[in-house]
């Protein structure tokens, strides 16, 4: 029987799950025969907010027919930390499921053993408890999206759907206090019915085959930290750029594969990648990870930011820790013990020590985890690291030099620069932060300005300088892509209207911001959104209706349409998250992504 894929993925910032499946070539016939298949394809993700950790385990995922038929399509539950997934999405599963129309999606979330950390803008964490929209204790929680598409997804042998499922942590969760620290939870999942391409997707699973004349790789998926399960397999590709690390070695091209080849069945592998130009949906690896260069069930793993290095013993603030027994948990403080023989990839091919692994550097390294002392020992293990952000305002135009604003997402504050110059008068100055920029383009650079710069900081004890540069944005506030959120005052009338093809904000009784992206703090700017359009021929628009259920549209009028509705029925808006690109001469964000929390006066 000829069998098509249905892919699904799950993110952090806002969690989304992936789900791409076959759809009918027609409204009848096969369409509703449970005796046909399709193959599904699960993954996970998430949207940024003021999250360190969210833990929570997922417990079901059900597709829902037209005539009320329910499929589980979840091959085992599984813990997941959302926040591990904001800059990705990973392929869950590829499962056969039978053809038909299913209209809604069905997730179960179990937050009985949660684990939520949250940060104050001084970047200090709290360990938060959670509770529903009304302040009692939640546990298991149901979520029902609806898909107001007219073709829903369609599951059959002989045509691909796909269908995209964010669960948004921003529109999803309120912090009420930090002292108490507490969490409000109503989950708000997101739906479209395409992949979302601008991430990059992540493929875990053990090796089956490699074919050096069609390059491509065959893995048994086995997702995130699990170690067992029937969750399908799959086909990847690669090309001359995908790069390679196996068994802590990094190699390139030809000579990659090859090596990769010869390793045996079961291997366990991570690629990084998407969707590939030259295939439409067949997936192309940039990078393949490799043998004992994939945290595995041998190793602990620790994820983080170095704030501070004393030798070789490195601080990691706000750290992630995932042991054989446990998923990733949050780490207030954890100690890095590294030596001479601790293996060092990432910073360029083979060519990287532990003097790189300087502050401000994140890195995910192997090894094994005290709990009792909150060490992690990589002295004989792997540090990997990881490209790095900072972002500040320019002091110095040539050679650039920034006032530090935030290092990965982290207030300059939280980091020690001690012992990262050639003596300690040269030490890094989060206020005069030296970028190494020699390749880059800076000739439209001003004092002032903001900036954001991707790279590596200087190897530990050689500043100045202080930053490797490989990329620099600078952002124009004029025309920007930019996150908001805001939350009206209970039973506040007039909040939002239609009008003209857009949405109109009275933001009066709410509490708003706007984040432009790679401007931490911009939020505090004095920036606001008055109106959002959208020019954009498909995107993510959903409402929130208590009672009702969520309901999603990939057209923007659509959604107007809906939304006038439910306005002219006397129900006031609640809650809104936006995305999309922010135009501050007539306060408007051109939008490919609404969240929408309607609320009736009985709320």
């Amino acid at each position: 029987m000829n069998q098509t894929k249905l892919l699904a993925y799950t993110f952090a910032f806002s969690s989304s799950l992936f789900l791409a499946g076959c759809g009918s070539s027609n409204d009848s016939g096969t369409a509703d025969n449970t005796s046909l298949t399709g193959d599904l394809e699960i993954a996970v993700t998430d949207a940024e907010e003021d999250f360190l950790s969210y833990r929570i385990e997922l417990e079901s995922i059900q597709l829902k027919k037209h005539n009320g038929s329910v499929v589980e399509v979840l091959p085992l539950e599984s813990e997941i930390d959302f926040v591990q997934y904001q800059e990705l999405s990973e392929l869950f599963a590829v499962l056969s499921v039978p053809a038909g129309h299913y209209e809604s999606v069905v997730l179960g979330l179990d937050y009985s053993d949660a684990d939520i950390v949250i940060q104050d803008e001084a970047g200090v964490s709290y360990q938060a408890s959670v509770q529903d929209s009304q302040g009692n204790p939640i546990e298991q929680i149901s979520i029902e999206l609806n898909l107001n598409e007219q073709e829903g997804i369609r599951i059959s042998p002989f045509k691909a759907a796909q269908l995209t499922l964010d669960l948004d942590l921003e529109a999803s969760n309120t912090i009420e206090s930090f002292d108490p620290p507490i969490v409000s939870v109503e989950p708000f999942m997101v739906g479209s019915t395409s992949l979302d391409i601008e991430r990059e997707h992540r493929v875990r699973g053990l090796l089956k085959e490699v074919n050096t004349e069609t390059n491509t790789v065959a893995l048994d998926l086995i997702p995130m930290r699990l170690r067992t399960g029937q969750f399908g397999d799959y086909n990847l590709s690669v090309n001359e750029e995908t790069i390679y690390e196996i068994d802590g070695a990094e190699y390139k091209d030809s000579e990659g594969l090859a090596l990769l080849s010869q390793l045996s069945e079961q291997t366990p592998i991570v690629a990084f990648g998407g969707p590939s130009e030259e295939a439409e949906t067949r997936y192309l690896a940039t990078q393949i990870l490799a043998g004992s260069s994939v945290p595995w069930a041998e190793k602990d793993v620790l994820k983080g930011v170095i704030t501070a290095r004393a030798e070789d013993v490195i601080s990691i603030q706000g750290a992630v820790i995932e042991t054989r027994e446990k998923a990733g948990h949050f780490q207030t403080d954890v100690s890095l013990q590294v030596s001479e023989q601790t293996i060092v990839t990432g910073y360029r091919l083979g060519d990287a020590d532990i003097t790189n692994l300087s502050v401000g550097q994140r890195i995910l390294a192997l090894g094994e985890f005290d709990a009792q002392s909150n060490t992690f020992n990589s002295q004989d293990g792997h540090v990997r690291m990881k490209l790095n952000a900072i972002v500040g305002e320019v002091v110095q135009a040539s050679p650039l030099a920034l006032d530090l604003s935030h290092i990965n997402k982290r207030p300059a504050e939280t980091f020690d620069f001690t012992g990262t110059g050639v003596d300690e008068a040269n030490d890094a100055n989060p206020d005069q932060y030296e970028v190494n920029s020699s390749t880059l383009d800076l000739s439209l650079v001003e004092v002032n300005e903001w900036m954001q710069v991707r790279g590596y900081p200087s190897a530990f004890g050689t500043s100045p300088s202080d930053f490797d540069a490989l990329s620099i944005i600078n952002p124009d506030f004029g025309s920007h892509p930019a996150r908001m959120a805001a939350m009206w005052e209970p039973n506040t009338s007039g909040g939002l209207s239609v009008e003209s093809g857009a949405l109109l904000l009275a933001l009066d009784n709410a509490k708003s911001k706007l984040h432009l992206k790679g401007v931490p703090g911009s939020s505090k700017l004095d920036m606001s959104v008055e109106k959002i359009s959208s020019s954009y021929d498909t995107g993510r628009f959903s409402i929130l209706t208590r009672g009702k259920g969520i309901h999603s549209y990939s057209n923007f009028e659509d959604f107007l349409n809906s939304v006038n509705n439910y306005v002219q029925e006397g129900y006031m808006v609640h809650r809104l998250t936006a995305k999309g690109q922010y135009a501050e001469s007539n306060h408007t964000l051109d939008a490919d992504y609404v969240t929408l929390h309607l609320a009736n006066i009985v709320e």
